[in-house]
């Protein structure tokens, strides 16, 4: 077996047992800045709570692949735990620059935007993923909370009443309705 295919062994093998300062040596053990060991440590890291050092191997994996949506991906878990919801977005960004269909990065932006009041906002990016995903709880109840606030009331009942058929009697659901 290779030396980094070994390392990645030990590692994985570490990590399942929730050893993560040993999933992490076995990689730093033989570090070479590739793509691939930069992208675990992010993930291993991210794991260990160590969040700083996490989103610096997730940067270096960007700065190797630019185009890559995975690594994008991974650093938004450590930003996220360090409340960096500005630089959060300016990854879905990106992301959704590459792949303007790309779901989780559509729903996400909904959510910031939505956060945010951003009611007019947060209602494109769900309605591209309710457009893909018709029959999407998530992304089904967080629209017709949009609707709701930007007074689309008719629009909000058949997004709630929807939630109910994929979910029966969800509390959410049921609430936003008898908001109307």
């Amino acid at each position: 077996m290779p030396l980094a295919s070994a390392a990645f062994a030990t590692s994985y093998a570490a990590e399942a047992k929730g050893n993560y300062d040993d999933a992490i040596g076995a990689l730093r053990g033989s570090y070479a800045n590739l793509y691939e060991q930069n992208l675990r440590l992010g993930w291993l890291y991210f794991l260990a709570k160590n969040y700083t050092t996490s989103a610096a191997y997730y940067q270096k994996a960007i700065e190797q692949r630019p185009y890559a949506i995975e690594p994008k991906f991974g650093l938004v878990k450590p930003l996220n735990a360090l409340g960096q919801v500005e630089r959060m977005l300016g990854l879905y960004t990106a992301i959704l620059q590459v792949d303007p269909q790309n779901t989780q990065a559509n729903y996400w932006t909904g959510v910031i935007y939505l956060n945010r009041k951003q009611f007019d906002k947060a209602a494109r990016f769900f309605e591209k993923v309710v457009n893909l995903y018709p029959f999407d709880y998530d992304t089904n109840l967080s629209l017709a909370f949009t609707y709701l606030s930007l007074g689309k009331k008719t629009e909000a009942r058949a997004l709630y009443n929807k939630v109910l058929l994929i979910r029966p009697g969800d509390a959410q659901a049921q609430a936003g309705l008898k908001r109307l």
